[in-house]
């Protein structure tokens, strides 16, 4: 399963993600998607987890949170494809195929 990570607001506007296993998203430099350029993000704020034919987004206890449809994630949720979500001030949609 490919997995596409596309910014839609935010420092990284326009920036696309590619991958096909399960990304850590934050600060850190050592996270497979690292935005250092949103100081509200955690070191280590959120993961994507990659369990064909699902996908799952999971907040790391982050400080600011994460959200979905204006909600903020507790623990992990299964994803929709297409689905958008906010990590900081940074807005995403994920797809995939």
């Amino acid at each position: 399963m490919k997995v596409y990570l596309e910014v839609l607001g935010g420092p990284l506007d326009g920036q696309i993600y590619t991958f096909n296993k399960s990304i850590d998203m934050g600060r850190d430099p050592t996270c497979g998607i690292s935005i250092t350029t949103d100081n509200y993000i955690s070191r280590r704020h959120a993961r994507l987890l990659v369990i064909e034919p699902e996908a799952f987004l999971e907040d790391l206890n982050s400080t600011n949170g994460t959200f979905i449809e204006g909600e903020q994630l507790k623990g992990r949720i299964v994803l929709k494809n297409g689905q958008y979500f906010r990590v900081g001030k940074t807005d995403m949609q994920v797809t995939w195929k």
